[in-house]
């Protein structure tokens, strides 16, 4: 089954919120990965627009990580 342009257009901000969360912050991508796929789960039951939710996902897996303090500020 094909996937629609609105899943590979997710899939791509999604992949590439991971990327810049890990490099930029020297976090493993596999635990951004991971937080990420949570908060983001979590936050599209509870949408109504889902249009920003890759950008208020990412902000909130720095705020989980900084909390964690595995963030390295750069």
């Amino acid at each position: 089954m094909d996937k629609s342009h609105q899943e590979e257009t997710e899939e791509k901000r999604t992949s590439g919120a991971i990327e810049d969360l890990a490099r930029s912050h020297g976090v493993r991508a596999e635990e951004v990965k991971s937080l990420y796929e949570s908060v983001l789960a979590e936050m599209k039951q509870k949408a109504v627009i889902t249009d920003f939710l890759s950008v208020l996902a990412a902000r909130k897996v720095k705020e989980l990580l900084q909390s964690k303090g595995l963030l390295n500020e750069t």
